[in-house]
């Protein structure tokens, strides 16, 4: 019997760590919990120091929790070995779905775009988010050296308190001690270094949390939709998005249903355009407003050149 309560505890924190999709009734229909012992886990694990989110309803715990993250940092690969290994990756067949799939998986842990032929490995940018993972893991401040305004082109080092990587490792959500609000820095356009401080997260209420979704979109919120599609465009999901298939659930043999966050209608909105006859959306009305928006745009291109 107590093996079993552990077993759901267990099964519990599985579920919550990066869950995008189930809200709190239905993580205690899948472990067979009541609503009210869900939340009192969900409350136990936030005194217990992980860092739990609430996205509209749909509670995560960040993989940048103190215990997720000294679990994920045994699987931490050198830049050396990184190195080697998307060598390797560019070299093999791009048709072969489970190479596509691990490249994908690289592109989500690392910022790693695998898919070019041209890809290239920035050591500077590597070390700058090395040093940035390690401040959100310990939960300190660091300086942003050189960091290039997007307006002025101004440099300018920036203190602030990374607590979130997005797009890929290609930006960081951060509280800006200056300012004193959150902002979205890109790593790009830190021109020096990044230094990391002795001095710990002052400000942790402040942190706004950021959400990015399967599209590569982020936004602090986001609505849900829900998706009818044939095996072929639940295959594109899978290969060429990442999605995890165990997201998704078989209507049929012909039809699967597919429950995704979103951030922005537009990312999603380009792939279900590129699979109208593939598609129903039965839930996400803003989705469908864009594409009955952007389909009446259209009336034709001619591409020619003078």
């Amino acid at each position: 019997m107590e093996l079993d309560k552990f077993s759901r505890q267990l099964r519990l924190l599985e579920l919550l760590i990066g869950n995008n999709r189930y809200s709190p009734k239905e993580i205690g229909e899948k472990l067979g919990l009541s609503l009210r012992s869900v939340y009192r886990y969900i409350e136990f694990y936030k005194n217990e120091g992980f860092d739990v989110y609430n996205f509209n309803g749909i509670y995560t715990i960040s993989h940048t929790s103190p215990f997720v993250a000294s679990i994920t940092q045994k699987m931490h690969f050198t830049d050396d070995e990184l190195k080697l290994l998307s060598d390797i990756l560019i070299k093999m067949d791009r048709n072969n779905p489970t190479v596509n799939r691990i490249k994908q998986k690289f592109k989500s842990v690392y910022g790693m775009n695998l898919s070019d032929e041209d890809f290239f490995y920035d050591s500077r940018i590597s070390e700058n988010i090395e040093t940035i993972q390690k401040a959100i893991k310990h939960r300190h401040q660091c300086v942003l050296h050189q960091y290039e305004s997007l307006h002025n082109k101004e440099e300018k080092d920036r203190l602030v308190e990374p607590y979130q990587l997005l797009n890929l490792s290609r930006e960081v959500r951060c509280y800006e001690i200056e300012s004193g609000i959150c902002k979205t820095f890109k790593i790009s356009r830190i021109k020096g270094t990044v230094t990391y401080s002795n001095t710990k997260w002052e400000h942790r209420d402040k942190h706004t949390n950021y959400f990015t979704d399967l599209f590569g979109f982020s936004a602090s919120k986001v609505s849900r939709v829900v998706m009818r599609m044939t095996k072929l465009a639940k295959q594109f999901l899978i290969e060429e998005y990442g999605l995890d298939e165990t997201k998704i659930i078989k209507e049929n043999d012909n039809y699967f249903l597919v429950s995704l966050p979103i951030c922005n209608v537009m990312g999603i909105g380009r792939f279900v355009m590129g699979f109208l006859n593939d598609v129903e959306i039965l839930k996400g009305k803003a989705l469908k407003d864009y594409i009955d928006k952007e389909i009446g745009k259209y009336s034709g291109v001619s591409l020619r050149s003078n």
